[in-house]
């Protein structure tokens, strides 16, 4: 089977849809059914792949996104094809309605790479991909319809846009793969779709997502920024559901029992830090919370290795790296207790109301001082990356690209 895998230009700001894309082009690579696999990507991003450009399965394609010409193309594209989705609603036998769309595939810089690669399906693991309606079936992984539970976390702007490119992506994409069961049945509520069309395919938690498998020594951590020695981490972009103002408030209650303790947050920081920095000035812990903004990942892993605590406050999550992230390198990990996350920590004592100040208080202070409650913790998460580490990921994918590959 020769597939095609697209990685998006931007998708190092992406945070988990990164990291999730990667995981799934390990267990594909490591797959006896997949014999040849063509990553669909960019120049900049190809610079960061080059463990999987010695795998003899591996083609790189590149599209350069800075080129004005590209992008040119690909907007013409993208406009025919909505025009021909709106007015295709209301009479979907109009010619013109079918020249459209033809013509949006036609002139899409994707369409003439694909044909050229010779794949047998494209598999974008994001929600959107950058064509539909090509000669080969394209499958996208949606990773959540958040903006139906927590609507405030968007503006007008954003709402718009992932209505229109969720409409797409669910319509025009021939099959969707979501990692969770909640997932799928957002989209059943939400979406006339059929049950059909919807593959739930766990990824493959227990893989190495990072693309380095080496660690920064601590003391290069520390020097590198600033870190005064014992300190709480949370890997997260700064998007407003995952919480880090409800951190903060936590933490400005409890930080003045633990003399040395720092908070260090790592992730892409997005227009909401604005909000966040005026939050940790509002409450005067300045110089106990660092954002160090994306940080290598041998860095990411030295940190993981090093700190006394993962906190994961989102109040929405469809699949936490993270999570899994902390409990593969032995951290002590909290989560919330939302969506998918009590699920992947598989223990009570350890998630908590992310609304909840006072829990979320009295649980970070039992993780810091109670020594067999920690160990306990670490234990905890050995025997859920054992447990997780017996599921057969690649089975569930490999039936999606079979059934869809002989389809079509």
């Amino acid at each position: 089977m020769r597939i095609g895998f697209y990685i998006h230009h931007s998708m190092m700001k992406a945070g988990g849809i990164y990291t999730y894309s990667i995981g799934i082009l390990r267990l594909l690579l490591k797959a006896e059914g997949i014999k040849s696999l063509v990553i669909i990507t960019t120049p900049e991003i190809r610079k960061n792949l080059s463990e999987f450009l010695v795998n003899p399965k591996v083609e790189v394609k590149t599209i350069n996104r800075k080129s004005i010409f590209v992008n040119i193309r690909i907007i013409i594209s993208i406009v025919f094809h909505d025009i021909g989705i709106v007015y295709g609603r209301f009479n979907s036998e109009n010619r013109i309605i079918t020249f459209l769309k033809s013509f949006s595939v036609k002139i899409n810089p994707y369409n003439s790479l694909i044909k050229k690669s010779r794949i047998q399906l494209l598999h974008v693991p994001m929600q959107y991909s950058p064509i539909y309606l090509t000669s080969v079936p394209v499958i996208t992984t949606m990773h959540d319809l958040q903006e139906f539970h927590f609507p405030e976390n968007f503006s007008s702007e954003e709402r718009i846009h992932r209505t229109i490119n969720n409409h797409k992506s669910i319509y025009s994409s021939d099959r969707i793969i979501v990692s969770f069961d909640h997932i799928k049945n957002d989209i059943l509520k939400f979406y006339n779709v059929s049950p059909t069309k919807i593959a739930v395919c766990p990824p493959p938690f227990t893989e190495n997502w990072f693309v380095v498998k080496s660690e920064t020594n601590f003391a290069f951590l520390r020097e590198k920024y600033g870190l005064s020695g014992k300190f709480l981490l949370y890997p997260a972009a700064t998007w407003k559901h995952k919480n880090h103002i409800t951190l903060l408030e936590t933490l400005k209650d409890i930080l003045p029992e633990f003399e040395n303790m720092e908070l260090v947050c790592t992730g892409n920081k997005t227009e909401y830090f604005e909000t966040i920095q005026k939050k940790i000035s509002e409450l005067k812990i300045a110089n106990r919370v660092k954002f160090l903004g994306i940080v290598p990942e041998e860095d990411l892993i030295g940190l993981y290795k090093n700190c006394q605590l993962v906190v994961i406050p989102t109040i929405y999550e469809a699949g936490s790296g993270p999570l899994y992230e902390a409990m593969k390198y032995n951290a002590p990990v909290i989560c919330a207790d939302t969506t998918s996350l009590p699920m992947a920590i598989n223990h009570s004592d350890y998630v908590f109301n992310p609304t909840d100040v006072q829990q979320l208080g009295s649980l970070i202070k039992r993780m810091l001082i109670d020594k067999t409650f920690r160990h306990q913790n670490i234990m905890n998460s050995e025997k859920r990356i054992r447990e997780l580490s017996s599921i057969d990921y690649f089975s569930k994918f490999h039936d999606i690209y079979s059934e869809i590959s002989n389809k079509y």
